[in-house]
């Protein structure tokens, strides 16, 4: 899946990303879901008319969930600027993962400038996770907040 570069820590229980100006440049943002209703409306299918893969991008936030939750994170999984913001905030990011509990739900939501939009319920806390691909087919987009209602 072809994307833009993502990168940046965001807000309190958010992990990483946002898409930048261009995919050679990123780029540091306290909020990167800025727009209120940034996650609320699934957009449009993409223009290229090509569908996500959805079982594939679903197992891959699975998988970085399931491993932040453990303490045993993959790193070669993502690209290298965002392995690199993850592990430098690893031992942040690690327990309040771990804190929402076991998965219980994950429903795609839909598809916004490159990314998968998907909502997790776990135990404790429904949440809103954006996960992207870079063109090495690794995670270059990685973010979560408190679910909103709708």
């Amino acid at each position: 899946m072809k994307t833009r570069i993502f990168a940046a820590a965001v807000m309190g229980a958010s992990l990483l990303a946002l898409p930048a100006a261009a995919q050679t440049a990123a780029a540091t943002l306290p909020n990167s879901f800025g727009e209120p209703d940034a996650v609320q409306a699934p957009p449009p299918a993409p223009a290229s008319g090509e569908a996500p893969d959805i079982a594939r991008t679903q197992g891959a936030l699975r998988a970085v969930i399931a491993s932040l939750q453990s303490d045993e994170i993959d790193y070669s999984v993502f690209s290298p600027s965002l392995a690199e913001q993850i592990r430098s905030r690893a031992a942040e990011f690690a327990p309040r993962v771990r804190q929402l509990g076991a998965v219980q739900v994950m429903e795609y939501r839909g598809q916004q400038d490159g990314a998968e939009l998907f909502r997790v319920v776990f135990e404790k806390q429904a949440t809103d996770w954006v996960i992207a691909f870079d063109n090495e087919d690794r995670i270059n987009a990685l973010l979560y907040r408190p679910a909103r209602g709708d």
